[in-house]
């Protein structure tokens, strides 16, 4: 009966966003900052590629799983240029760029319901059933509030273009409720997110060398955020174990190797810092807490000895590297309090006047936040441009998770989303990181401390990814079942 009531509530609120993208996409027609589809070379490869997909995953409906954290992180963005979009800021704002009312994300996740129509409905625990229907509730009490509360045309419509996290996570919870993942189902997402580090890496080092970039970045995911979410997905396959998802030798001997060989290249040729610096905290977390549950003192030693030789041969790679060897000093002197802007913390100054300008969003809109897609369009009315020198008339976001919820939320709202989100998979992780589907929690633990000085979760791929965790976190753990127990 819950997953029953559940399923109906989030069908009726999704059409509902749905039908409400569209009013306002038609609404919207007449003004400057609507963009028209475009129809460029990548689009249309694009647009043939993802086709290939879906006549994949209807010919067998179980590649929907291996294709799921590919198309949702990895896919080109530039696909979504064939949609009809709205600036995210004013037409004069320079480098201004659009967001489409509908993303390939949504097509890709209401398909692979459409696939799954005819699996029996899951019951949910109770506990689950809780947390899943007050989100619910809430998100939807959020929605026609902040309709309410808009003042225009173009508020609407950047609201309908910036929905997108509210449209995931109900799809997300649409797809909870149908889906019951059994170990083939899980390696194959396993595969996927292999998969998207690997091509990742491709897609911007054409990106980089096409466009004479000093550092490594993606076109699709940008540099800090790119970097962030790889230090992540490079931690999740270096603490994966064999056994309990039964993977195959050839996929962890050596594929999964290559991933993370990627993943860490990818780490020095980007050069964002706070990914170099949560992978390594990360690794020390990690492997303090899993250390605890040793059987003999030399079983620790020896798992001592080799994480220790294995992340201090990383940690002098990456102190070859100027801009990560830099990161020290600017450590020592923050503690010292003695910041002086220069080239190296030029970037963390910035990062301090978006905060301010957040926290202003904060304490003028506290109830309901801003609303989602707006921070960028609202951010000259709260001091943007007159905290500091560093910020041009450009396209902006928080550069913090938390003051990003906070500011386009509200206090109540946006505080759930964080735990939600970040905070519940992480604890859950904690808490049992031997258990098969607890150990996911690892990426957005990663997350939490990167997201200290980046919006990773803004980003709406990094943000499906994330609810793509949750989708594994909440399925039913069946004892004695080899996929269940991490040990």
């Amino acid at each position: 009966m819950n997953s029953i009531l559940l399923y109906g509530i989030s069908s009726i609120f999704i059409s509902l966003m749905y039908l409400f993208n569209i009013l306002c996409m038609f609404s919207s027609l007449g003004s400057p900052m609507f963009t028209y589809p475009g129809f460029s070379f990548l689009e249309i490869l694009s647009i043939f590629l993802f086709s290939i997909i879906i006549i994949l995953i209807t010919i067998k409906k179980d590649l929907f799983f291996l294709f799921l954290p590919f198309v949702i992180l990895a896919f080109p963005n530039v696909i979504n240029n064939f949609f009809p979009s709205f600036l995210m800021g004013p037409p004069s704002e320079y480098r201004v760029a659009s967001f489409s009312y509908i993303t390939h994300i949504d097509l890709f996740l209401i398909y692979g319901l459409y696939l799954n129509r005819n699996r029996d409905s899951k019951l949910l625990d109770y506990q689950n059933f809780k947390i899943l229907i007050f989100f619910a509730l809430c998100l939807i009490i959020y929605f026609i509030l902040t309709i309410l509360n808009s003042k225009s045309i173009e508020s609407l419509s950047l609201f309908a273009t910036g929905n997108y996290q509210l449209r995931y996570a109900i799809l997300i919870f649409l797809l909870i409720e149908r889906l019951v993942l059994n170990d083939q189902n899980i390696r194959f997402i396993i595969y996927g997110l292999s998969l998207s580090i690997i091509f990742l890496f491709f897609e911007s080092a054409v990106f980089t060398i096409s466009t004479g970039r000093s550092t490594l970045g993606s076109g699709t995911l940008a540099a800090n955020v790119y970097a962030n979410i790889t230090a992540a997905l490079t931690m999740f396959f270096i603490f994966l174990k064999r056994e309990p998802f039964q993977l195959p030798k050839l996929f962890f001997n050596y594929i999964r190797v290559v991933t993370i060989m990627v993943g860490f290249l990818i780490l020095i040729l980007n050069g964002t810092r706070i990914a170099m610096f949560s992978f390594f905290i990360v690794s020390i977390i990690f492997y303090l807490r899993t250390s605890l549950k040793t059987k003999s003192f030399f079983e620790f030693f020896g798992k001592m000895a080799s994480y220790f030789l294995f992340f201090s041969f990383l940690f002098l790679i990456a102190m070859q590297f100027e801009r990560f060897s830099g990161a020290v000093t600017i450590l020592i002197d923050l503690l010292n309090f003695d910041m002086k802007l220069n080239e190296s913390t030029a970037s963390l100054f910035a990062r301090m006047h978006l905060f301010k300008v957040s926290i202003n969003m904060i304490s003028e809109n506290w109830l309901l936040g801003i609303g989602p897609g707006r921070w960028n369009f609202f951010k000259y009315d709260y001091d943007y441009q007159n905290i500091g020198t560093l910020l041009v008339d450009t396209l902006m976001d928080p550069h913090n998770d938390y003051l990003s919820y906070l500011s386009q939320y509200g206090l109540f709202i946006g505080s759930f989303m964080i735990f939600f989100v970040l905070i519940r998979p992480s604890l859950q992780f904690l808490k049992k990181p031997e258990d098969s589907f607890s150990y996911f929690g690892l990426i957005p633990f990663t997350l939490l401390i990167s997201g200290l000085t980046n919006s990773n979760t803004l980003k709406h791929q990094i943000f499906a990814t994330i609810m793509l965790v949750v989708l594994i976190m909440y399925q039913k753990v069946i004892k004695n079942d080899p996929i269940y127990s991490n040990n």
